[in-house]
């Protein structure tokens, strides 16, 4: 089963987890059934709990990322219960990180703190490398709160437990390193008003990252292009994510990102590449 699940957390960080959410959820049943259902050990039942928990967080992500909501916050909820059970609080911490990031891009920055501080609460418990990913997820919460002080030392956390950090980590936190660190680098210094700098950290996190977020991180870029003054760096950025999109990439995070871009190119629509670009967008987002 642990095989299973991080082989559908690697081909959704390829494709987008759309695809994949049935997937998942039999898994999912399949694994609570067998807690429900079966005789075990102490050590095997802690186990299923904490699969289960991987599940649950790896589908309340897919769902966010495809634009179910509701969904997501069932299957965190779910995830958080199953990981207490399993009496693991790395991957709690790491289920509340996922929870706060879906409340503050819904604008429920109070909420988003509150569940930032409680998963923090661990971080004198875990290993460097969960040290730097939790101070990541505050910095996210911080800026979208508008509080660039406290986003901008969380930052700086999060670069320093990583140079500390070695390369043993649970399946779960694969995904993180240097490249995720430099886009959440990015989005601050975009939002902090540093849009010029903000494209050389969104161009390193891109080089390094999975085909999905490429999709994703290309529209961020575009949007700090565009505030930088480089029309033509926006469009380029703007090209490679619809790229990335035309390949098969399902994330209706990108395409919302795009559509940002679109609105931000607007005050350009007269030229003849911008008019291109934003009909190319509106086209998707229809599709």
């Amino acid at each position: 089963m642990a095989q299973r699940i991080e082989s559908i957390r690697g081909m959704e960080q390829d494709t987008g987890g759309v695809d994949f959410i049935d997937a998942a959820r039999g898994d999912l049943r399949l694994i609570t059934g067998m807690i429900t259902n079966s005789r075990y050990t102490e050590e095997i039942g802690q186990r299923l709990f904490t699969l289960a928990a991987e599940v649950g967080c790896l589908l309340g992500w897919m769902s966010y990322d495809a634009g179910l909501e509701a969904a997501a916050q069932k299957n965190y909820a779910g995830a958080l219960r199953a990981a207490k059970t399993a009496d693991d609080d790395m991957l709690g911490a790491h289920t509340l990180c996922f929870m706060a990031t879906q409340a503050t891009n819904h604008k429920e920055q109070r909420a988003a703190v509150g569940l930032m501080e409680s998963a923090a609460s661990v971080s004198n418990r875990v290993p460097a490398f969960m040290k730097s990913s939790l101070a990541a997820h505050e910095t996210t919460v911080y800026c979208k709160a508008g509080d660039h002080k406290r986003a901008a030392h969380s930052l700086n956390r999060a670069f320093a437990a990583l140079e500390r950090s070695g390369s043993d980590r649970p399946a779960y936190l694969r995904w993180y390193g240097e490249s995720q660190l430099r886009s959440t680098e990015g989005r601050f210094l975009l939002a902090s008003g540093q849009a010029s700098r903000a494209t050389d950290s969104l161009e390193k996190s891109v080089t390094h990252a999975a085909p999905r977020d490429q999709a994703v991180r290309c529209g961020t870029l575009a949007l700090a292009y565009h505030r930088a003054g480089d029309l033509d760096g926006a469009l380029d950025a703007t090209d490679r994510a619809l790229r990335f999109i035309g390949t098969g990439i399902h994330t209706q995070r990108g395409v919302e990102r795009l559509q940002e871009v679109r609105n931000a190119l607007a005050s350009h629509q007269s030229e003849p590449k911008v008019k291109e670009a934003r009909a190319r967008i509106a086209a998707l987002s229809a599709a």
